[in-house]
């Protein structure tokens, strides 16, 4: 079941977790910035996962206040990283 909060989809820039212990960054997607419900994220991650193969999207919460929650525990990677979407 995917969580009710709103979602953003989000570019994943650089490795997963370098050499050197560097998080990857994310960078906000044109056209996906505004609040969206979770299954509408789920259709967006297939969308830019069609439209742009070359790179890695995620669907990240929102709290509300319009920020990014800093730890949930639930971000969804792109979803054929994880098999479950």
């Amino acid at each position: 079941m995917i969580p009710s909060s709103e979602w953003v989809i989000q570019l994943v820039v650089g490795a997963r977790v370098d050499e050197h212990g560097s998080e990857p960054r994310y960078l906000p997607w044109a056209g996906y910035t505004r609040p969206i419900t979770g299954d509408q994220a789920m259709r967006a991650l297939r969308e830019c996962e069609l439209r742009w193969p070359e790179y890695e999207f995620r669907a990240h919460p929102i709290d509300d206040d319009g920020r990014q929650f800093a730890t949930v525990g639930a971000d969804i990677d792109r979803s054929r990283s994880t098999g479950l979407w």
